[in-house]
This record gives structure tokens, sequence and C-alpha cells, in this order.
């Protein structure tokens, strides 16, 4: 009997669920452990705008975790549905990861050398991956004047969520009488339309639902911005801006770049200026002190799914607008009390797609592919918000 058992132990093992038990990361090199041995033929893999995610029937017995690396090269595990894991991989440079199998466990990490021996130190665990990451294209950054691609229409297929299921509410800027931001006689309130409407044209290319709050030349509140996504039911509302500085300041030729806001208390001078220039159209809704009070009791659910949407979006617009303008700064994820965002019943942003105060930002905000990089890059970070999200 006790021969049998020790004969019956080994065939349990084999033949029990595949698990994913623990999580670990240690100098940029993320550990995925399973509870027992795992194959190469395990993976299936899919590619997204930004990186790639591949799929493994494994019960995920933990918490979802995206780990940050460097570089910008983020690492998501969670569980997609009852039966498979999924695993969400996203750099400029997917071709750097590094990929390696040992028995149970899935070591990830990316190779940031860059001599010439990169190629043979890594080979190897290219080599094991091959088969996952074969479409992978490492597309050179080409001038403003020969790129032409248009907005990506991607395979629904490669995309786990439906897309006609989700809606989403873009919001031009300021309009009407009111200009926004003014440089070289150029009005804030019309770039950001033109981008805006390239958003929608790619977001639509790809299935998903989308209004505007305003789709011309005129003026709405900031409250009835936020009050017109919520009648939409939206699963999104992304406001959509162009920054400035006044001309006393000492920074004014200097200071550039992509930000994206999500609604807070504002933790920096900085935000906080940004957030009054955007915010005084409605100065008299509330004053001071009731809108540091109603900031403190919006949902922290939301805020933190905001949170994670500005991520996302931050990280389209640089990787796409970088294929045309490699030294586009990026301003980084900031929190901000922005008034247009406090009805909005869904996650919501502010995003700030340049310092028209700024010579050389105004140029690249007037060039039609630089435009349309920003709007693609807002779809990617729609589309990878709810491919973690979803």
């Amino acid at each position: 009997m006790i021969r049998f058992i020790f004969l019956l132990i080994p065939f349990l093992l084999f033949s029990a669920p595949l698990k994913i038990t623990n999580l670990k990361e240690n100098n940029g090199v993320v550990s995925i452990i399973f509870n027992k041995s795992i194959k190469l033929e395990n993976f299936n893999k899919s590619k997204i705008n930004t990186g790639i995610y591949y799929d493994i029937k494994a019960e995920y017995m933990l918490k979802k975790k995206t780990f940050r690396l460097k570089n910008e090269n983020f690492i998501t595990i969670a569980q997609n549905n009852k039966k498979t894991t999924r695993i969400v991989i996203q750099s400029k440079k997917i071709e750097t990861l590094n990929f390696k199998i040992n028995k149970n466990i899935l070591l990830l990490s990316f190779d940031t050398k860059k001599d010439s021996n990169q190629n043979t130190q890594i080979q190897n665990d290219k080599n094991v991956i091959s088969n996952l990451f074969n479409s992978i294209d490492d597309k050179k950054p080409t001038s403003p004047t020969t790129d032409t691609t248009p907005p990506i229409k991607e395979q629904a297929e490669s995309i786990p969520f439906a897309r006609k299921d989700k809606i989403i509410v873009l919001d031009p800027g300021h309009g009407g009488k009111d200009c926004g931001a003014q440089a070289d006689k150029i009005c804030e309130k019309t770039i950001v339309l033109a981008i805006g409407k390239l958003v929608k044209k790619t977001l639509e290319s790809r299935g998903y639902k989308v209004y505007m709050t305003r789709d011309s030349d005129k003026y709405i509140s900031l409250t009835d911005r936020t009050k017109f996504a919520n009648n939409k039911e939206a699963d999104i509302f992304v406001s959509i801006h162009a920054n400035s500085l006044p001309k006393t300041s000492k920074n004014y030729n200097t200071t550039s770049g992509i930000e994206t806001y999500f609604l807070s208390n504002a933790r920096s001078e900085r935000a906080r200026k940004v957030a009054e220039l955007e915010n005084k159209d409605d100065i008299e809704v509330m004053n001071y002190f009731s809108k540091l009070s109603f900031l403190n009791s919006i949902n922290s659910q939301r805020l933190l799914a905001s949170n994670k949407l500005a991520i996302d979006i931050q990280h389209g617009m640089l990787i796409n607008t970088r294929k045309l303008y490699t030294k586009t700064i990026d301003g980084g994820v900031r929190e901000g009390p922005f008034w247009v965002l406090v009805g909005a019943l869904m996650p919501s942003v502010l995003v700030e797609v340049g310092y028209i105060s700024h010579k050389s930002d105004l140029e690249k905000l007037q060039n039609m592919n630089y435009k349309e990089k920003l709007a693609i890059g807002i779809a990617d970070g729609i589309d990878n918000y709810f491919l973690k999200n979803f």
C-alpha cells in the first residue's frame, strides 16, 4: 500500500492544475513562480501597440501586480478569466526582452546593454521566445516630412475586450468665446479640436463608440462637459488641452513637453498653476474652501482608476510622438484640481499635449503628422488601460 502511494504522488503532482503561487522582482528580473514545471508551448502570444501579452492556462493565486522596471518597461500579471492568467509586457524596445524558463519559474527582464556583444549575450534567451515575439518590428523614428503613418487599425481578435461595448467621451477644451491659451494669434481651442477629431477617428477605426463634447468652435461650460459624459454613460472621459506659461515667467521660452493629469488636490506648484489656467472659465462656481472639501470626498477608487488611465495615456503619447521627435519631453503624470473632471462618474484625465508658449512645441502642434501621433498615442493608452483593467 505504501509503495502504491509513493507511485501515485508523482502522478497527482503532474495532473494538478497549473497555478502561479508567487512573484518576485530583484535587480530588474521578474520571477513568476508556478507550482510545477512549465514549457514554452504553454504560452499563447498576442501583440499590442506598445508591446505584447501572452496567456497561460494557469490559476493566479495572488493580487494583480504591475512591475515598473527601468526605461519605462512594465510587466503586469493578472487573472484574465477562471482558467487563464495574462502577462502584459509594455516596452519601447520589446526586442530586448529576456525570457527564461527554469523548471517552474519564468524569468523576465530587459537587456539594457548597448555594446556590440549584446546579441551574443541574449541570443539563447531570444531563441527561447522566438515563437512568441516573431511579429515585433523595430521601427526607427522618421522625420516629420516623410512619416505618413495613418491611425492604426488593429484586428479585433488581438484585443481581449469588446471595443464596441466601450464608450469614450472626448472633450476638446475651451471653444467659442473662450480661446484658451494663445500664442502667435493661435488659440488653444483650435489645436485641441483638431487633435480631438483625430483621436475620435482613430478610436472609431478600432471599434470604440466615441462622442465629443464639441465638434465645432462653440462654448461649453466646464460642468456641462462632464454632464454630457455622464449622460452618455461613458467608460472613459478624456479632456484635451494645450499648456502655456505667462510671458512674465522666467521659464516662458524653455518649458515644453507632454503631461497628463488626474483629479486630486494639487501636489505641486506647477500642477496648481496649470489647474488655475484651465479652471479660470468657471472660477466662480465654488469658493476655494468648498472646492477643497469636495475634492476630499471624491471616491478613491475612481481616483486610482484615473491615475492608471493617465499613466497609460502618457506612455502611449510619448512612445508615438518620439517616433517623430525623439527629444519630446515627458512632463509626467500629475495630480491637479481640474474642475472639468470634478463631475465625471467614470475614470477621467486631462491631457496637456504641449506648450504653445514654447516655439518648438507650437510648431509641432501645427504639424499634421505630429497631431496624428498624439491621437494614436491617446488611443493606444486607452487600449492598454482596458487591456489591464477590463
